[in-house]
């Protein structure tokens, strides 16, 4: 998408007033009108950007800077109706909705506007995603650890992403030894060939790349290679 001022037609005199010739509820956007101006463009905005620049009927003539308003407006809400389109699809953090609408509009004004806008509505909220990021991370038998690192990954604070974990931890009872164990016991099956020392090098880096480690790892592996009855 471009930004605002790509959308004024090549050669318009910007300084010139403009007149309403077509006013109608947007199609493909509940609660956004399209203004259509006499040098052509068609604007998508809500009914508050209507009200403000005056308008609000066919033939009224509105002011340089009431059209550049609704050029502001209609650049907002696409990237709006953008975001939403990206949440309806899966959980998304506001960094990672940041990046995405930057990759439409160029103007990181216009960019921070729309996300605060979502996030007053309360559909964009950074910790309810990092509380179910990590409730759904740990169920599937990721350690704490690489939790807290992919959420941070994600642009969730260090405080939010220890938060979360403790309460995703605490909510669902989770036990790191147990997950471990869980872990190992599942992934160990495939090593069952392997000489010992094959198979310890290839545990420790699977429970690894889990977040795993220390102590914890230590017992699940010497627990799992005695009941192999390896040294």
């Amino acid at each position: 998408m471009s930004s605002p001022s790509a959308l004024f037609p090549s050669g318009h005199d910007e300084s010139a007033s403009l007149t309403v010739t077509a006013l109608r509820e947007s199609p493909r956007a509940p609660g956004r009108y399209l203004v259509t101006l006499s040098d052509g463009r068609a604007l998508a905005v809500g009914v508050a950007a209507l009200s403000d620049t005056g308008a609000t009927c066919i033939g009224a003539r509105l002011a340089p800077e009431a059209v550049a308003r609704l050029v502001r407006e209609a650049a907002i809400s696409t990237l709006v109706c953008s975001a939403v389109g990206l949440l309806a699809r899966g959980r998304k953090t506001r960094r990672e909705l940041e990046l995405r609408l930057k990759r439409k509009e160029s103007d990181v004004t216009l960019v921070r506007i729309a996300l605060e806008r979502l996030e007053a509505a309360g559909v964009l909220s950074d910790t309810e995603v990092a509380r179910a990021e990590a409730s759904s991370r740990l169920r599937r038998g990721v350690a704490p650890a690489r939790v807290r690192q992919t959420l941070r990954s994600k642009g969730i604070t260090g405080r939010d992403a220890d938060a979360a974990v403790a309460d995703a931890m605490q909510d669902d009872g989770f036990d790191e030894l147990a997950a471990c164990r869980a872990a190992a016991g599942k992934r160990m099956r495939a090593f069952a060939a392997l000489e010992p020392a094959v198979a310890r090098r290839r545990l420790i880096g699977f429970l690894q790349r889990r977040g795993f480690g220390g102590s914890t790892m230590r017992t699940v592996i010497t627990e799992l290679l005695n009941s192999r009855g390896d040294p």
